[in-house]
């Protein structure tokens, strides 16, 4: 999601509180949400923070506290008439009280999912199913396959990420829909999936837990093997060779 003026949309949970108790069906338009900055390895750490999720259709009228509290930024709100104008959102067909882009999709993320970062030293994917809202240029994945992240945070994502995305300075990477929605997930069967989905599942159950990167190299093992590396080809996608 992009809102066009965060400082409107994005509130705590002091504000949160207040917009419902002054009118509590505000809380339907009120979302917990995720940056880019809270999703790490395994796990997002939100951070108190919630997203008034004004979509276009919304009937502001309905909304009186929401109405209020957005309307002391109007003149930021509106969209601009022209690109020469300084203050204002960018030119569209959206009213001044909503998200600024057309969230069409915005039921997925009600959904399970795969969330990420756009940029990262190494693969950085977390799994949520706390119906976060993400903040662009943030990325999600609606899906509850478990084996699908273990594939994503291995070092083979790494590997082939940095063969195609640029590089940035301090070595981040770009992982952005574009790349990693080119690598390739070998088509396990369950039998597969299910030994490496059981290190996912004890992971995802504490992901701070001294074990996990002792977990992570188990799993990298049955990723190596089902991809049928030889040691060469590991140490190559490891940067050992």
């Amino acid at each position: 999601i992009k809102t066009g003026l965060n400082e409107a949309f994005v509130i705590n949970k002091q504000t949160r509180e207040r917009l419902i108790a002054d009118d509590p069906k505000s809380e339907e338009l009120i979302k917990p949400w995720l940056r880019g900055r809270d999703i790490k390895k395994w796990k997002a750490e939100w951070a108190g923070l919630y997203v008034i999720f004004t979509r276009r259709g919304a009937d502001i009228e309905k909304y009186p506290a929401i109405k209020k509290h957005l309307k002391q930024f109007r003149e930021d709100l509106e969209p601009k008439k022209s690109n020469e104008q300084k203050r204002g959102r960018k030119p569209g067909a959206y009213n001044w009280f909503e998200i600024q882009d057309n969230i069409a999709y915005y039921k997925e993320f009600e959904q399970p999912k795969i969330t990420w970062g756009n940029l990262a030293t190494e693969p950085k994917f977390a799994f949520d199913a706390s119906s976060h809202y993400i903040s662009a240029p943030a990325n999600i994945i609606p899906t509850n396959d478990l084996y699908l992240i273990a594939v994503l945070n291995s070092p083979l994502c790494k590997w082939w990420i940095s063969s195609q995305a640029a590089v940035r300075s301090g070595g981040f990477l770009e992982y952005k829909p574009m790349y990693v929605g080119t690598v390739p997930v070998f088509s396990a069967s369950d039998k597969q999936k299910s030994l490496v989905n059981g290190f996912i599942q004890t992971i995802l159950a504490n992901p701070d837990s001294p074990d996990v990167p002792r977990l992570e190299k188990e799993i990298d093992k049955l990723i190596y093997d089902l991809y049928n590396l030889t040691p060469e080809e590991i140490g190559i996608v490891e940067g050992k060779r």
